[in-house]
């Protein structure tokens, strides 16, 4: 019988409750790049990361990385659940042409669409292991065993794109840091971080969104309050960072995947 390992599951509990935190955080700086990005107003050159609309997606990977932060924190919780005998599994996938040609746009577009498909996996894993242990409440083996695979598919799935993430990360630190002559970090306030966060996000949302098919929450971010953004929280405006993805948030990400790659048996 396929089974949920104790030992793995308490892992990555505790994985999952740190990532939580370092998500929140990297909303933050997402969240403060974007403004800061696109008050830089127009791309300056080949490959260069400043203008408008790499700056509202990266607003959107603001809201991507408080979402996850939210999944994970739930993880971290998961209390049982009675509707063990439906089984639910992501297969969302990103729409090749649906990425932009040009760069840096292709790439932070790749980087905030993997967090919504991230969002995605995770979302299914929590249900499936919520489900897996009102079955084994229920002394439900089937419907148990059922769920332990669906909770393997997903935590398959979650680790992989972690891993697209991290890679992906690399490229838009690289690009952060070739750019820092072109952004204005210590010209933006607070007040205006939290007034402009989200308000051009609008339509580099919608392409997000288009380019990905098969979620199985359509719009995943319904479930989040609005009063809780960590961006609309924040008492002040981080330090400029090297990497808009942190080095802790990236090592935390790769850790975890590890620990879910091996949590069913």
């Amino acid at each position: 019988m396929t089974d949920v390992s104790a030992e793995k599951r308490q892992q990555a509990k505790a994985a999952a409750a740190n990532v939580a935190v370092t998500a929140n955080d990297t909303a933050v700086v997402l969240g403060t790049a974007g403004v800061v990005v696109t008050a830089a107003g127009v791309t300056t050159g080949v490959g260069a990361l400043a203008g408008v609309w790499v700056g509202a997606t990266l607003g959107v990977g603001s809201f991507a990385a408080w979402f996850i932060g939210n999944r994970y924190q739930r993880i971290a919780n998961d209390p049982p659940r009675e509707d063990f005998e439906q089984v639910t599994e992501s297969s969302a996938r990103l729409l090749e042409d649906a990425v932009p040609t040009e760069e840096p746009h292709a790439t932070v577009h790749r980087l905030v669409a993997n967090h919504v498909l991230l969002s995605d996996a995770l979302s299914a894993m929590l249900v499936s292991l919520e489900r897996f242990d009102g079955a084994v409440l229920a002394d439900d083996a089937d419907a148990a065993n059922r769920q332990a695979e669906a909770v393997r598919l997903n935590a398959q799935t979650a680790a992989y794109l972690q891993d697209t993430i991290t890679v992906l990360a690399g490229t838009v630190n690289q690009l952060w840091l070739e750019n820092q002559d072109n952004l204005a970090w210590s010209d933006v306030t607070l007040e205006q971080v939290q007034q402009l966060h989200g308000e051009a996000a609008g339509a580099p949302f919608q392409a997000i969104m288009a380019g990905v098919e098969d979620l199985t929450d359509n719009d995943p971010f319904s479930s989040l309050d609005s009063s809780e953004d960590p961006v609309l929280l924040a008492t002040e405006i981080p330090s400029q960072p090297r990497a808009i993805l942190g080095d802790e948030y990236v090592a935390e990400l790769a850790g975890l995947s590890e620990t879910l790659r091996e949590l069913v048996v």
